[in-house]
């Protein structure tokens, strides 16, 4: 589910990167929306999460940094009575992940792994996606305050089979992305926007860390 996630999250601010069979007023709000989420003194998003995968549902919270090339984010939820928190940052040197321990019982799952690294990890998490190749097909309508636009048709098959984008008509804000396969539906809702953070956000704090098994790269 971690890579899903994040995977996801990453789409949100590069769907509008360069879909390239899409059609033109389709592409023409995508573009604003891009230009919008992007902001070179930073951005950081809070979004809630809500998942459901057959019977079993998970809501949490999902809170993303971006400035320039630096990046953090952590995703808090809750399943079955269980806490899971997951994080990665990248600081313009390092990559790292962390997956807290959802029990004293799974120490080994406590684990923060550190990459000396000039490019963020581009497996789990990143902002640089060929868009382009993922999907064949791309429709808008407008619905209310939103324009909604469907993803499908998929090329690679690493992408979510479906997706769907909601994007404020009077400011084309990224308000909510909708990923569905199979049995399994994650809604993603952009609850704040802040533009501008600053540089902590990206600094790794080993006391976030501390009972963590380090592994380095």
């Amino acid at each position: 589910m971690k890579r899903q996630v994040l995977l996801i999250v990453a789409l949100m601010l590069v769907a509008a990167g360069a879909v390239a069979q899409i059609p033109a007023n389709v592409m023409d709000v995508l573009n604003k929306c891009d230009e919008k989420m992007s902001d070179p003194k930073g951005i950081i998003l809070d979004m809630t999460l809500k998942t459901k995968i057959l019977i079993m549902s998970v809501n949490g919270t999902v809170k993303m940094c971006e400035k320039g090339e630096k990046s953090y984010i952590q995703m808090t939820a809750k399943a079955m009575g269980k806490e899971m928190r997951v994080e990665h940052g990248f600081d313009g040197q390092q990559d790292w992940e962390f997956a807290a321990a959802t029990s004293k019982k799974e120490r080994d799952t406590h684990v923060l792994t550190i990459t000396k690294t000039n490019k963020a990890n581009k497996d789990d998490f990143s902002l640089d996606l060929d868009v382009d190749k993922m999907y064949k097909t791309a429709k808008m309508k407008e619905k209310g305050l939103y324009y909604e636009i469907s993803l499908s048709d998929r090329i690679d098959p690493q992408a979510p089979k479906k997706m769907s984008l909601k994007i404020a008509k009077n400011n084309y804000n990224l308000r909510e992305v909708v990923y569905s396969e199979g049995g399994a539906k994650i809604t993603m809702t952009v609850t704040k926007i802040t533009h501008g953070c600053s540089d902590s956000w990206f600094k790794l704090d080993m006391n976030r860390y501390k009972n963590a098994v380090v592994v380095r790269k």
